[in-house]
């Protein structure tokens, strides 16, 4: 029973973070899907553009909000097409008075002092937009001016529902979690390009992401991840939702890994609650997407517990000199793990070496902590620093 019970940990693990990757990346040069838009900004029958509401969620964001709307401003889509709202419900600080500072401009700007959470003021921007399309965006995250033209060009096609774009970090040496976010969220690149050219991707990016008016439906406050919530709204409504990375937006890294760790709390915490919420299609034997979710997802949430069994399971099987091996192998990546921890408390700094393992340890960490916040019914969280 012990070794199946490692046989199996090491299994979905190396499914997870290599073969997964690996099958859909072959498969996606083998059969592509994808539409082709050559960033037209034609997405309606007509040949017209199709008007646009760019809503931007934004709580506390004083010190990147004017950034923010100036950068949404300098879209080369149509001025005229496209409406911005400004959700800045709760806010405390000086984000609604910097953000009212521009309606002269045509910037729309709901608030109210009271917090009910990023949900419940998306469906309450939604519902005060008029746009046939709406792009969804975070306050700290920039967009190149040709973003939303090729975001939206991928409408053309009637059954695509949703389009997630590019999201890169800014490389900053003065911000601990830069490099490992900067790798992670090129690995979900490479993943996403490939699921997206096989028919859909499993989770949209909510910092850049486009959705068909007429797709969309007023989300639960509770909700923690609204993308996941609106990727899977679209697939249940038989829609495709596609990966557009020539449709790129920037952004910088939390500036301490302990803000990046409260992140991945929140994100993975949303998975859990994504997954008890959805389970009759993410746990569906028969349905595509499911399987898909299950190998690009859910592994990646429940990656700890099988790490845990993995190094249990080992130690207790040390008279196997196969299991031996891999228990060393797993004590010696933990301990360089441990020394990045140290080098990071003694000198501030991480060497390379050492910052990898470092920092998959503190967000598997991360995981554990997002389970167990899904489970005690934790909703409001700590807004990570600018």
């Amino acid at each position: 029973m012990v070794e199946i019970s490692i046989k199996a940990s090491l299994f979905l693990l190396v499914v997870h973070y290599v073969g997964y990757p690996i099958v859909v990346i072959l498969l996606a040069r083998f059969r592509k899907n994808r539409i082709a838009p050559g960033f037209a900004v034609s997405a309606t029958p007509n040949g017209e553009c199709p008007s646009i509401s760019f809503i931007i969620a934004a709580y506390n964001e004083e010190k990147v909000i004017e950034a923010k709307i100036r950068n949404t401003l300098a879209l080369t889509y149509p001025r005229e097409k496209l409406q911005i709202i400004i959700a800045a419900q709760g806010s405390s600080d000086a984000t609604e008075r910097i953000a009212r500072s521009f309606e002269s401009q045509g910037v729309y700007v709901i608030h109210d002092p009271q917090r009910r959470g990023k949900t419940a003021a998306l469906n309450e921007a939604v519902a005060a937009s008029s746009g046939d399309i709406i792009v969804f965006s975070d306050a700290n995250n920039a967009f190149e001016p040709h973003a939303v033209t090729r975001l939206v060009a991928n409408f053309s096609d009637p059954q695509i529902g949703g389009v997630s774009g590019l999201k890169q970090i800014r490389a900053d040496d003065d911000r601990e979690s830069s490099v490992g976010d900067g790798l992670y969220w090129k690995y979900e690149a490479a993943i996403k390009t490939a699921e997206s050219e096989l028919g859909s991707i499993t989770a949209a990016d909510g910092e850049i992401f486009a959705i068909r008016r007429d797709l969309f439906r007023p989300m639960d406050p509770s909700l923690i991840n609204d993308d996941a919530a609106l990727t899977i709204a679209i697939i249940q409504a038989k829609k495709r939702v596609v990966y557009e990375p020539a449709a790129r937006s920037f952004e910088h890294a939390s500036i301490t890994i302990a803000d990046d760790f409260n992140v991945k709390v929140r994100m993975i915490s949303g998975g859990f609650q994504t997954l008890r919420r959805n389970w009759r299609l993410l746990f569906s034997p028969v349905e595509p997407f499911a399987w898909q979710f299950f190998f690009h997802k859910t592994l990646r949430w429940i990656a700890p517990e099988l790490l845990i069994v993995l190094f249990v399971g080992c130690a207790t099987q040390l008279h196997q000199p196969k299991f031996a091996a891999l228990f060393t192998l797993q004590c010696v990546f933990y301990a360089m793990a441990l020394g990045g921890a140290v080098m990071r408390w003694l000198t501030g700094r991480i060497p390379m070496i050492l910052y990898i393992p470092f920092y998959f340890c503190a967000m598997n960490l991360a995981a554990l902590f997002g389970l167990y916040r899904c489970l005690s019914g934790t909703t409001t969280w700590r807004k990570a620093a600018r």
